[in-house]
Parts: C-alpha cells; sequence; structure tokens
C-alpha cells in the first residue's frame, strides 16, 4: 500500500488556523466531502471563528483561557455546538508523513496542552483525541494511522500528568474531511489531530 502523500509543512501557527481556513472553504462551496458516509464533524464558525453565540460566559472564559496559553504554540480552540471545546493540533507539524510516532518538535506542543488540561477549570473535563488523515493510502491504511496518531498523543499527554482515566483515542481515518483531497491544501488541512475536553456527565 502505498505511504500517504507528504507535503512540505506550513507554518504551526498557519495550521494552528486550519478550522477557520476551512470555513472559508466550506462556505464558498469547495468542500463538505463526506468519504465514509459518516456525520461529518461540525464546520468552524465563519464570522470571526472561536465563539459560538450560545456558548455561556463560563465556557467562553474556559476557551480564551485555553487559546492565550496555547496560541503560541499554533494550536487554535474553538466552542463546538454541542458545547464542547475543540482544541485543533496541527498533525503536519507533529509526525512525520505515513508515521505515528511524536516529532520531536512536535512534544512541546503536545507539553502545553497537557499543562492547561491540569489546570483547575479543566481538570475535571473528559478528553477525546480524535485522529484524522487525508484519503491518500486507503480507508483501512487511514483507520489504522489516524487511531494510531490518536494513541500517541494520548500516551504523551498521560505521560505529562493527565489522568489516563480522562483520556480516550479514536481514529476517524479519511472519514471527516475539512476540504477536499483533490489539492495538496486540502489534504494538509485533514492531516490533523482534535482534542475535545468534555464537562462531566455531558454526552459525547
Amino acid at each position: 500500500m502505498k505511504p500517504l502523500h507528504s507535503i512540505p509543512s506550513p507554518s504551526r501557527r498557519a495550521l494552528g488556523m486550519a478550522p477557520l481556513l476551512a470555513a472559508a472553504l466550506l462556505s464558498a462551496g469547495c468542500a463538505g466531502l463526506n468519504l465514509g458516509g459518516a456525520a461529518s464533524a461540525p464546520a468552524a464558525p465563519a464570522s470571526g471563528g472561536s465563539i459560538t453565540s450560545h456558548a455561556s460566559p463560563a465556557l467562553q472564559a474556559q476557551r480564551a483561557a485555553l487559546a492565550d496559553a496555547l496560541d503560541s504554540a499554533g494550536v487554535s480552540v474553538l466552542v463546538m455546538p454541542d458545547g464542547q471545546l475543540q482544541l485543533n493540533v496541527p498533525s503536519d507539524f507533529s509526525f512525520g508523513s505515513d508515521r505515528s510516532e511524536i516529532r520531536a518538535e512536535g512534544r512541546p506542543v503536545l507539553d502545553k496542552v497537557a499543562a492547561s488540561l491540569q489546570k483547575p477549570e479543566f481538570v475535571a473535563m473528559q478528553v477525546r483525541v480524535v485522529g484524522h488523515t487525508d484519503s491518500q493510502g486507503g480507508q483501512a491504511h487511514n483507520d489504522a494511522l489516524s487511531l494510531a496518531r490518536a494513541s500517541s498523543v494520548r500516551r504523551h499527554l498521560e505521560s505529562r500528568g493527565v489522568a489516563a482515566a480522562r483520556l480516550q483515542a479514536i481514529g476517524m481515518g479519511e472519514r471527516e474531511p475539512l476540504a477536499p483531497n483533490d489539492k495538496d491544501y486540502g489534504r494538509a488541512l485533514n492531516r490533523r489531530i482534535e482534542i475535545y475536553l468534555q464537562a462531566p456527565g455531558a454526552a459525547p
């Protein structure tokens, strides 16, 4: 099976803006593919980008705190329609092509995420690490690769002090693209790790 397509990594900050850029593509009618038949992940808000209109003041404050802590690492933070907080980690920066081992330069980014997850306002939240790929390499291969990458991130967060009971790793493969897979730029957006923070007792 051929390895996944790889392109030169853009800057961390540019990749951290992936959800917002993908929203622009969606609004222009250039995205919205759903290769596996599963429901697509909620798109990032197109207006300004990071706080949904329904978010409570407490949730807005949590998002702002995470965004301040993680902006320098190139990690964007969104409030999702169901009230979860989404952290988008640039996968091209964290992993080599077709590899699940975290690159040395990606570890400080995840260290900052781990430190934030252990702050008092987040320590009770459940954490889902979701891996995504582009469509290169075949669905079965991409399912396995996305899960392996999510599992690597989960293990790294645990090694930095995040309680194992809080952590879950999920691989979505190529099923939830943010952008078309027929262009290099779209494939770069689709190769990503998303981390979702969920309040105790809330439905996933």
